[in-house]
C-alpha cells in the first residue's frame, strides 16, 4: 500500500496523474488490464499511468487500443469491505505496450491477511499509567499515574495540569497508590467521579470528587469519602479497580490482603471486605447496599460482598451486550486465570485459598464443589501476573470484535480469546513486538482499547 502511494505521489509531484494527454496514437498498441478477484458489486481502483501525462482510473477488466507506444505503469489500492481488507498483487506494475501488439497485465483481488499491532500515543513519557478511562461521550482519555495524579489527553497531547492531584494522601510504590478513577454514568450532568487509592495508613481508600463537566481541572476540595477498607501489615493485594457495572451499581475489586497464600483466609470468609468484588451504591452517601445483594440484611456475610474467593483481581471488566464479567485473577506461585459468569449471578466463589486457577493450592487433593473455575489459565512459564483487559467492541479493528483480551506483567503480550457456551474459544496471542511490562488496559468512551505499560507509553490496540 504504501508502494502505491509513493508511486502515486511521486507521480502527482511530476503532473503525471491529471487528465494530460488522451494518449490515443492509431496504430498503436493495445494494452489488456484483467481484474479478477473483487466481491460482488465492488469496483476496482486500479491506476494506470503512461507517456505524455497519460492516465485512466479503472475498476473492472478492461482493454484500451491504439495507445502510445511505451512505459505504462499499473498501480491498484486496497480496499476495506465487511471489516476485510482486499489487497491486490501485485499493487504496482509496469509494462511496455508496442504498436501493433497487444500487452497484457494482471491484477488480482484477495482477502489480505490482517493483523492486530499497536500505536504509541504521541507523548512524553507518564510515570506509572496505571489506567486509563473516559467518561461517556468524552473524547478526552483520562490517564491515572500511580502516584496520585489523573492527567487528561486531548487533541492529540497530553495537558500540563492534571485533572487531579492526591499525591499528598495517596501511600504510592510497589502495589499501591492511585489505582483507578470510575465517571458516574451520569457524569456529563452530575460531575461525579471516584478514585481507588491507598490512604496514608496503606488502607484502600474510595471517595469521590466532582468536577464541572468538561473542564480539565477537577475541584480537589469536593473529596466526600465512600468507603475505606482496613489492609493491615502487607503492602501488596490491594486489588485496585472501582467500576460501574450496567446495573449503575459502583463495584470495587479487592485483594486479598496480601502476603503468601492468604494467611488470614479472607478471601474465603464472606464476612472480609478483602479478596472480594464489592457491589455498593452511590447514587447518595453514605452509599447503600443493593438488596439482590448476595448477603444482604440477615444474611450471614457482609452485605457489601458480591463475590468471593479472589487472590488479587487487579482488573476485571463487564461486557454489557452479552451480560458477562470477567475477572483477571493474579495467581501465586504457578497459575494465572481469567473467569467469566453472568453479570446478574451474586455470589460466586471463585476458589482462592482452596484452589490456584483449576488446581489444588498447597494440597494433594481438594473439592472443588461450590467453586466457580476459570475459564482459561496459563501457567508461569508464560509469565508472572495476569493483567485483565476488555471485550473490544470497538468498530477500528473488527477482528477483535467480542474477543476479550489481557497480558501479563512480565511477558507483554497481547492475547484474546472469544467466549463460547462458557468456553474460551479462538484463542490468539497478537505480534505487537516489545512493549515493556504491562501495567493495565484502559477505554476510552468509543470503546477503543489501550495497553500501558511501565517504560511510561500508552498504546492504542489498532488494524495493522
Amino acid at each position: 500500500m504504501r508502494t502505491v502511494r509513493r508511486a502515486l505521489g511521486v507521480l502527482a509531484a511530476l503532473g503525471l496523474t491529471g487528465c494530460g494527454d488522451d494518449g490515443v496514437a492509431p496504430g498503436g498498441g493495445t494494452l489488456e488490464v484483467t481484474i479478477s478477484g473483487l466481491p460482488a458489486g465492488q469496483p476496482a481502483v486500479v491506476h494506470l499511468i503512461g507517456p505524455e501525462g497519460f492516465a485512466r482510473e479503472l475498476t473492472a477488466t478492461t482493454a484500451l487500443a491504439d495507445l502510445r507506444a511505451g512505459s505504462y505503469t499499473v498501480a491498484a489500492t486496497a480496499f476495506d469491505r465487511t471489516g476485510d481488507r482486499w489487497a491486490p498483487t501485485p499493487p504496482v506494475q509496469t509494462v511496455t505496450v508496442s504498436a501493433n501488439a497487444t500487452t497484457t497485465a494482471t491484477v488480482t483481488y484477495a482477502v489480505s491477511a490482517r493483523t492486530v499491532g499497536v500505536q504509541q500515543l504521541a507523548m512524553a513519557a507518564l510515570q506509572n499509567p496505571v489506567y486509563l478511562t473516559s467518561p461517556a461521550n468524552d473524547p478526552r482519555l483520562f490517564i491515572v499515574e500511580q502516584a496520585g495524579r489523573i492527567r487528561i489527553y486531548e487533541d492529540g497531547a497530553l495537558l500540563p495540569a492534571p485533572f487531579l492531584d492526591i499525591v499528598s494522601i495517596v501511600t504510592s510504590g510497589g502495589e499501591q497508590g492511585l489505582l483507578s478513577v470510575a465517571f458516574d454514568p451520569s457524569y456529563a450532568t452530575n460531575g461525579r467521579f471516584y478514585v481507588y487509592h491507598n490512604d496514608l495508613n496503606g488502607d484502600i481508600a474510595v471517595a469521590r470528587y466532582t468536577a464541572t463537566p468538561g473542564s480539565n481541572v477537577a475541584n480537589a476540595g469536593s473529596r466526600e469519602p465512600v468507603i475505606t477498607i482496613p489492609h493491615p501489615v502487607q503492602g501488596n493485594h490491594n486489588g485496585g479497580l472501582a467500576l460501574f457495572g450496567p446495573d449503575g451499581m459502583l463495584y470495587l475489586g479487592t485483594g486479598d490482603g496480601g502476603g503468601g497464600g492468604d494467611p488470614a483466609n479472607n478471601a474465603q470468609n464472606t464476612n472480609s471486605l478483602l479478596g472480594k468484588l464489592l457491589r455498593i451504591d452511590v447514587t447518595t452517601l453514605p452509599y447503600a447496599i443493593p438488596g439482590s445483594n448476595p448477603f444482604a440484611g440477615a444474611t450471614p456475610g457482609a452485605d457489601e460482598v458480591w463475590a468471593y474467593g479472589l487472590r488479587n483481581p487487579w482488573r476485571y471488566a463487564f461486557d454489557a451486550p452479552a451480560g458477562q464479567l470477567y475477572i483477571a485473577d493474579v495467581g501465586q506461585n504457578l497459575w494465572e486465570e481469567v473467569n467469566a459468569v453472568a453479570t446478574t449471578e451474586p455470589g460466586v466463589n471463585y476458589g482462592w485459598r482452596v484452589m490456584e486457577a483449576t488446581h489444588c493450592f498447597n494440597a494433594t487433593t481438594c473439592s472443588s464443589t461450590g467453586l466457580r473455575l476459570p475459564v482459561l489459565e496459563y501457567s508461569h512459564g508464560d509469565g508472572c501476573s495476569i493483567t485483565g483487559g476488555f471485550v473490544y467492541r470497538g468498530t477500528a479493528v473488527p477482528e477483535l470484535s467480542g474477543h476479550y483480551l489481557y497480558s501479563d506483567f512480565c511477558t507483554g503480550f497481547l492475547r484474546s480469546f472469544r467466549l463460547a457456551n462458557g468456553q474460551a474459544v479462538d484463542q490468539r496471542t497478537w505480534p505487537i513486538g516489545t512493549i515493556g511490562n504491562i501495567l493495565s488496559f484502559g477505554m476510552d468512551a468509543a470503546g477503543e482499547v489501550y495497553m500501558l505499560s511501565l517504560n511510561g507509553g500508552v498504546y492504542r490496540i489498532v488494524t495493522q
